[in-house]
């Protein structure tokens, strides 16, 4: 054995300790940093890799313990000297190299969140595998004591420290290129770094274990690889453990950049959230402003409104009280003279008698038609016994006997019910619809059509006359305004919950259309 194997077979606990505290470091620092919120999938797997360096890191440690029982050492707990508790540290820390290599490499190749349950189920597959190479070894060899504690220790690096060192160097290079992407060129040196002495230390150094009985072990072992190098395989272990343990801590300083450029980011959205807040407060100042003119103009506009329902409501009178002044009352006072007269008839002439109430009949049936023609004005009884359907068609009826228009009334969809105030609602506004075009359209044509919807009653109006702009006649200010008729359909429809629509222009014709829902009867 020449001078540099004699030294390092002298101080091999001082490289056990180098080793261990190499790997119980490097897990944790990666342990503190396992709970930060990241980005990089890195973050997300870091914690088995943070298990896997401090269990392996003690489990070197217990051979240290083992080394220094040997050479006489006392004080040390007869547990920590117990092969299966190293073997068992053994096995554990390369299972969770494993979940961490499949998760990171997982993550990697796919936008998925299920790569920790695939990670466990290989680690498991992994460790039943081992445990089964372990049953058949025992059933071929039948192994005892140190031979079978060493089949245990070849075994779990062949199966599980290999391919677990592999998948997680692989996953490692794979990931640097997300750094790169975020600019972090040096994170993403570090993390290649950590990935070659991943590598070399799970397929170089676990390659040459302990001397078994086991192919290739009985070949290829720790004696082999002093023999070609001069140097025992725990120092490699040791030199690669340190390596990997510094690049990963200069790896985590990404998290830091992150963490700043995160900060920069935030500050910034904060920056801009404060201009928008401003912009908005100064648009929603502008808009109250523009929603308080409005409402002053709509005021107004009521009040007008209000004005003209008045005036109508007293013309309407005059006009009632005028026509059963000049109808059924002109014709009740003639029936009661007739009746007067009838008294006198039966003693003197009881045929004049019998004339005279033939005539009081047909003046009784002249009053009666004369007031149901006053009432149907008033509210026609037909829309509250049949319906708004007969009403409409009764009312346009009406309507082309007075104007000689032609006119169409088209019923779509399947008929719901609606409320009472509803329907009286979309029968006034087709009634004021149909004065409109009397009095200003000068049509050949009406085209009146009623679509039943889901949710709401659609009324259509629409002509062939002269037409003219709803802008100017809407929104023309003070007593020169004529559109009063426009504005009560618009009033109408909107305190029902309703929308109106005017399209027209002048030669083109006008369509009135207005929408209204069904009301609770309805739902």
């Amino acid at each position: 054995m020449d001078s540099g194997a004699s030294f390092f077979a002298r101080n091999i606990v001082a490289v056990y300790f180098v080793y261990g505290l190499a790997f119980f470091s490097m897990g944790l620092a990666l342990w503190l940093e396992s709970g930060r919120t990241s980005e990089f999938r890195l973050a997300r797997a870091i914690g088995p890799l943070a298990g896997f360096g401090i269990v392996h890191g003690l489990h070197e440690w217990f051979e240290m313990f083992q080394r220094l029982a040997s050479a006489g050492v006392g004080n040390i707990p007869p547990w920590m000297l117990l092969e299966e508790v190293r073997i068992g540290h053994l096995l554990v820390s390369f299972v969770l190299l494993v979940v961490f290599g499949v998760r990171l490499l997982y993550s990697g190749l796919r936008e998925a969140g299920n790569e920790r349950l695939f990670a466990y189920a290989t680690a498991i597959t992994l460790t039943l595998v081992w445990l089964a190479s372990v049953l058949a070894t025992h059933r071929l060899y039948h192994p005892t004591g140190v031979d079978f504690t060493t089949a245990l220790d070849v075994l779990a690096r062949y199966i599980l420290g290999v391919p677990g060192a592999s998948l997680a160097a692989w996953a490692m290079i794979l990931e640097r290129r997300t750094f790169r992407q975020r600019g972090m060129e040096t994170a993403a040196q570090a993390i290649l770094w950590a990935a070659v002495a991943l590598g070399l230390y799970g397929v170089v150094g676990q390659l040459f274990p302990r001397p078994s009985y086991l192919f290739p072990a009985n070949v290829v072992n720790a004696e082999l690889f002093q023999r070609l190098f001069g140097i025992p395989i725990q120092l490699f272990r040791a030199v690669m453990a340190a390596a990997v343990a510094v690049a990963m801590i200069r790896t985590l300083r990404a998290f830091e950049v992150e963490r700043q450029q995160r900060l920069l980011a935030a500050q910034e959205a904060r920056l801009a959230a404060q201009q928008e807040a401003m912009a908005t407060q100064q648009r929603a100042q502008a808009a109250t402003e523009a929603l308080y003119q409005e409402l002053r103009a709509r005021d107004a506009l009521r009040q007008q409104l209000l004005h003209q329902v008045v005036t109508a409501q007293e013309k309407e009178r005059q006009r009632v009280a005028r026509e059963l002044h000049d109808g059924p009352g002109q014709t009740l006072t003639a029936l009661g003279l007739g009746m007067a007269a009838l008294g006198e008839s039966l003693k003197a002439d009881p045929a004049l008698a019998g004339r005279q109430a033939a005539d009081l009949k047909t003046l009784n049936a002249q009053a009666l038609q004369e007031l149901h023609e006053v009432i149907a004005d008033l509210r026609p009884s037909v829309l509250d016994n049949l319906g708004l359907a007969p009403a409409l068609r009764g009312q346009i009826q009406s309507f082309e006997v007075r104007s000689g228009v032609k006119t169409q009334l088209v019923i779509d969809g399947q008929r719901r019910p609606m409320d009472p105030e509803m329907e009286t609602v979309v029968f006034r506004i087709a009634q004021e619809a149909l004065t409109n075009v009397t009095k200003h359209a000068a049509a050949q044509n009406v085209r009146v059509q009623v679509t039943y919807r889901e949710d709401s009653l659609q009324l259509a109006v629409q002509d062939d006359g002269r037409g003219f702009d709803p802008q100017a006649a809407l929104h023309t200010n003070g007593a020169r305004r004529t559109a009063w008729g426009l504005l009560g359909i618009q009033e109408r429809a909107s305190l029902v919950g309703g929308s109106c629509r005017i399209a027209s222009r002048p030669g083109a014709g006008t369509t009135i259309e207005v929408t209204i829902p069904y009301g609770t009867e309805g739902r």
